[in-house]
C-alpha cells in the first residue's frame, strides 16, 4: 500500500477507534440493562441454591435489575455450568459449589474446561463441613480417632455422597494429613450416608449434613473442617486448631461469569455481591443448612480456585478415581 494512502487512512482508523471506545464504555457503564439470571446447577432447596437465593432480592436492588435464580440440575452440576459457559448475553452467571470448579474436571468428562470457560466473580458462602462419628466409637475427639485408626488400620468406615465428591475427598484428605487408613463407603447422596451413620453401619462422616444430629446429641461432633469455628457450634474446634491444617476441606460456594465477560462488569457484580452478603438477610437465609456468608473476590478468589483445583486433582489421581 502506498505510504500516502496509508497516511490518509490513519486519521480515519483513529477516528473509528475514538468512536468505538465510547460505545464499549457506554455498554459497560449501563450494565445491567435487563434482568440477570443466576443459574444454580442443582435442585432447589440445596446448599448451592441457598448460596445465592437469600441475596437475590437485595442484589437486584443494588444493581437496579431483578435477579432470577434458575435451577438447571443434572450431570453433577455440569449441565447448568455448560449453559453459563456458552452464554453470550452478558447477563447470565453461575452460582456454583466448590466441586464444579475444582473437582468435576478430574472425575468427569466435561464439555468445557473450568479453568478457561469462566472468570471467578466472588465467593458467597461456606458450609461448615464436620467430622461426625457414631456414639458407639471408643473415642470422643480427633486425637482419639487418630490413635484408634492407627491401632486398627481400615477398621473405621466413613460414608460419603459418592465417589469423587467433596464428602469423600474430605475424608481422604483427613486420612492423608493424619497418617491413618479409613475404609470408604460411597452412597448415592448425603442423605443415605447419614442414615447409615445413624444406624452405625458406618462410623464416620465428613459432611455438614450431620450438624443437626450433632446439635441434638444423636451423633458426635469431633471437629469442623472449615477455616473458622461455626458460630452455632462454638465449642467444636477447627481441624487447624487441632494441629492438622492440611486436613482443611472448606465447602465454599461462589459466582462465576463466562470467560469473555468484561472486567468492569465482573468488578461491579462482585462489589454488589459483597454488599448484599453484609446484609442480615444473607445470614438468616443461609443458616437453615448450616451455611454462612463469606465474601472473597478478585485475584484472591481466583488463586483459591486454582490452588484447590490442583490439590483435589492430585488426590483424585492418587486414589485412582476414573472420569465417568
Amino acid at each position: 500500500m502506498p505510504i500516502t494512502t496509508l497516511m490518509r487512512r490513519r486519521p480515519l482508523l483513529a477516528a473509528a477507534g475514538v468512536l468505538a471506545a465510547p460505545r464499549a464504555l457506554h455498554a459497560q457503564a449501563t450494565w445491567p440493562n435487563r434482568p440477570i439470571t443466576m443459574i444454580a446447577p442443582y435442585p432447589p432447596g440445596g446448599t448451592t441454591d441457598l448460596s445465592i437465593r437469600p441475596i437475590a432480592e437485595p442484589l437486584g436492588r443494588l444493581l437496579g435489575q431483578p435477579i432470577i435464580v434458575e435451577n438447571r440440575a443434572g450431570a453433577g452440576g455440569t449441565i447448568g455450568a455448560a449453559a453459563v459457559a456458552n452464554a453470550r448475553d452478558g447477563h447470565t452467571f453461575l452460582a456454583f459449589p466448590v466441586a464444579v470448579m475444582t473437582i468435576a474436571q478430574h472425575v468427569m468428562h466435561l464439555p468445557f474446561d473450568p479453568a478457561t470457560a469462566f472468570v471467578p466473580v466472588a465467593m458467597t458462602s461456606i458450609a461448615y463441613n464436620v467430622i461426625a462419628a457414631h456414639p458407639s466409637v471408643p473415642f470422643r475427639d480427633v486425637a482419639g480417632l487418630i490413635a484408634h485408626a492407627k491401632a486398627n488400620p481400615g477398621a473405621l468406615r466413613f460414608g460419603s455422597a459418592g465417589n469423587g465428591t467433596t464428602t469423600q475427598l474430605s475424608g481422604e484428605l483427613f486420612a492423608d494429613a493424619t497418617g491413618i487408613r479409613l475404609e470408604h463407603v460411597p452412597y448415592r447422596g448425603s442423605a443415605p450416608s447419614f442414615t447409615d451413620l445413624l444406624a452405625g453401619r458406618v462410623q464416620l462422616l465428613f459432611d455438614s449434613v450431620a450438624m443437626p444430629a450433632i446439635k441434638d446429641g444423636r451423633i458426635l461432633g469431633l471437629a469442623t473442617l472449615a477455616e473458622r469455628r461455626n458460630p452455632d457450634m462454638p465449642d467444636l474446634p477447627t481441624i487447624g486448631e487441632l494441629g492438622h491444617p492440611d486436613a482443611l476441606a472448606v465447602l465454599w460456594f461462589g459466582v462465576a461469569a463466562p470467560a469473555a465477560t468484561p472486567k468492569p462488569v465482573v468488578d461491579r457484580l462482585a462489589e454488589a455481591i459483597g454488599q448484599a452478603l453484609a446484609m442480615p438477610v444473607a445470614t438468616t437465609g443461609m443458616a437453615p443448612l448450616g451455611m454462612a456468608p463469606s465474601f472473597e473476590s478478585g485475584e484472591t478468589f481466583a488463586a483459591r480456585i486454582t490452588r484447590e483445583r490442583e490439590r483435589y486433582g492430585a488426590l483424585v489421581r492418587r486414589l485412582g478415581v476414573q472420569p465417568s
